[in-house]
């Protein structure tokens, strides 16, 4: 292999470490927020690790066509590391103001979607159905007058 696809390759694997590194930050942010059960936690643990070594895969293959050696690791190690030193902070703060904007934009979504459809439609029904309001105890007691309750049914004697 030359040297040149072997720096190519080195450089790939590294932005896959950096990229790793961006998306365990991304599910640590979303993990702390919304604090799922312990079940829940091992099952996206498991779908980041089987994700992490398809992304790791993927960048294999582009770069070198699957061959793994020493330093295709030390190129995803390097790219974790300068992540973590240099960018990590800065990710997860620009990762946490992205969903806390993110939840205030649902937010308000459905505030203007109960505003705007909800309280009219309700409005309306109430308008609609204010009238029935006062027949409806009118003609319950106009329908007890015109037909009683039925009486009870007579008592049987004894058998024959």
């Amino acid at each position: 292999m030359e040297f040149s696809s072997q720096v190519r390759t080195f450089f790939l694997i590294m932005a896959t470490g950096i990229f790793l590194g961006i998306l365990f930050d991304t599910y640590r942010v979303l993990n702390r927020r919304f604090r799922p059960p312990w079940f829940v936690t091992a099952l996206t643990d498991l779908a980041y690790c089987l994700l992490a070594a398809g992304v790791a895969f993927t960048a294999l293959l582009a770069g070198n066509w699957g061959e793994l050696r020493f330093y295709v690791f030390i190129a995803l190690l390097t790219g974790l590391v300068m992540y973590y030193k240099l960018a990590s902070r800065r990710v997860v703060q620009l990762v946490t103001a992205l969903l806390l904007f993110l939840v205030t934009m649902w937010q308000t979504a459905k505030r203007v979607f109960a505003i705007t459809i909800i309280k009219p439609v309700l409005y309306a029904t109430r308008i609609v159905l204010w009238p029935l309001r006062f027949t409806r105890r009118r003609c319950a007691a106009w329908y007890r007058k015109w037909r009683p309750p039925p009486s009870p049914p007579p008592e049987e004697g004894p058998p024959l």
